[in-house]
């Protein structure tokens, strides 16, 4: 478990700085590409194009993030007592059968706290996009609200815009926790 854990240990600008020297045009990225391609020195421009630097967005944070949500997945598996599978073995339910009627109800309360995680931290992400656009990276694609309040704080000088566009960021976060939050207590897991 401590290996899948590790990445999302890292901060999110030691993570971009790691990734930025991976899409490097002499970087593995490239390389991998083009051995997979049978081709050399083709650059995939990771961090120059529109597409692509979206892309490498989603890798970074990807790779960040996916091994904590399942570690939280694997501990939800083994709070599931066994009593309730042999059960469901000696009533002939297949293991396909179990997954779905056992395992994914009884995961509810996991998703529910992954999916509000992934929500929250797709909503305050702020440094890979940051340290990418600082590096030459096309703004445009990779915008999102807390480099916007950034922008509007410190480079145009609009401190009061950025205050609001904080504030409403929080507010916006409270409101879908709390109907994820109420979405999710609609159906209670018993063992």
């Amino acid at each position: 478990q401590l290996l899948y854990y590790s990445p999302a240990v890292l901060s999110s600008a030691v993570a971009a700085l790691t990734w930025m020297q991976i899409f490097t045009p002499t970087g593995i990225a490239n390389q991998v590409f083009n051995a997979i391609r049978h081709t050399s020195g083709v650059d995939m421009r990771w961090l120059s194009s529109g597409e692509m630097v979206q892309f490498s967005t989603m890798i970074v944070y990807f790779w960040k993030y996916i091994g904590y949500f399942t570690v939280l997945y694997i501990t939800g598996i083994t709070k599931i007592p066994p009593v309730i599978y042999e059960a469901a073995t000696i009533d002939g339910a297949s293991r396909t059968q179990s997954f779905f009627k056992i395992t994914l109800p009884l995961l509810k309360p996991t998703t529910t706290l992954v999916s509000i995680m992934a929500m929250l931290q797709c909503l305050k992400t702020f440094s890979t996009q940051f340290l990418f656009t600082q590096s030459g990276a096309p703004k445009a694609p990779i915008n999102v609200i807390t480099l916007n309040i950034y922008n509007t704080a410190l480079k145009d000088y609009n401190v009061g815009r950025a205050s609001v566009m904080s504030i409403l960021l929080f507010v916006t976060m409270l409101i879908l926790t709390i109907i994820q939050l109420k979405v999710s207590r609609s159906d209670d897991v018993t063992y």
